[in-house]
């Protein structure tokens, strides 16, 4: 608990110009010990052995994110051509300050931080209808960060949604270009919706960019029952979409709470979409 606290408190300083010394985690036992302790829980989490291809010989689709050390090469491990392990997910939470590069047999890696992180677009391969994304990071604020804390959390969200949003405007233009003609369907892309569950920090106590490293039990059962919540608020609004656009009436009041607000937005240029403010709609945003 110590050691938790006082990883906050540094990391919170750091994050507003004062930092404490700092040490290289290559002259740092701590920095080998937490990558053991993580292996450790991995170990006894996931039985990496049994994740094996169906009948049809197809493995699940596990894309982790990486980058090479050296050659500065950004690498997606997929489980459909790598062989994931424990050293995979250790070299994707490899953070630089904190741990030692992973060294596997081609390369020496770090966490992908902000390049092509998460590796969304290579979903495309496994033909989905839908992508579901959950952001971790806020997109809006509602006001004007003015201290160097509130400052330091806004230029953290930002630069965590950045290769996000390049991933998703990647999916986007290919939807736009499917939908004018310009690719031909039924060739290697198809429309894919992309659907973003949010979950805001700020409604959360202690939610800052420093709580990201944060392992209090109380902290992280607080965002585990979040996250239920918005899940819930999600699929409530997916349902209501279908009833919508199934023209099922009594279904679509069902969803309603008692005092809505609806709203309509563009979901893109030249594509109308419609949601709903209220009980179902305040989490899930369609794009």
């Amino acid at each position: 608990m110590l050691v938790n606290n006082w990883i906050v408190w540094a990391s919170a300083w750091q994050d507003l110009g004062v930092a404490p010394p700092a040490v290289s985690p290559y002259f740092s036992p701590a920095s080998v010990l937490g990558l053991d302790q993580f292996c450790q829980v991995l170990g006894r989490q996931v039985d990496f052995g049994r994740i094996g291809a169906d009948s049809a010989g197809q493995y699940p689709l596990l894309l982790i994110g990486a980058v090479d050390v050296l050659s500065g090469r950004f690498r997606t491990f997929s489980s459909r051509r790598d062989r994931i392990t424990a050293g995979t997910v250790l070299a994707s939470a490899a953070i630089p300050n904190l741990f030692r590069a992973v060294r596997l047999e081609d390369g020496t890696y770090w966490d992908g931080l902000f390049s092509q992180n998460p590796p969304v677009r290579e979903l495309l391969d496994a033909e989905p209808d839908e992508l579901w994304v959950i952001q971790i990071n806020p997109q809006q604020q509602d006001t004007e960060p003015t201290t160097l804390a509130e400052i330091a959390n806004r230029r953290n969200e930002l630069a965590g949604n950045l290769s996000l949003y390049q991933e998703l405007a990647f999916i986007e233009k290919i939807d736009q270009l499917l939908e004018t003609g310009m690719l031909r369907r039924g060739g290697k892309y198809k429309q894919v919706a992309v659907r973003v569950i949010e979950l805001p920090w700020s409604s959360l106590p202690r939610a800052t960019a420093a709580s990201k490293l944060n392992r209090d039990p109380v902290f992280i059962q607080n965002l585990m029952t979040h996250g239920e919540q918005q899940a819930g608020e999600f699929l409530a609004a997916l349902a209501f979409e279908r009833a919508w656009a199934d023209s099922d009436a009594g279904a679509a009041m069902e969803l309603f709470a008692e005092d809505p607000d609806l709203v309509s937005a563009p979901r893109s240029p030249g594509r109308a979409a419609t949601g709903v403010r209220g009980r179902c709609g305040n989490s899930c945003r369609n794009s």
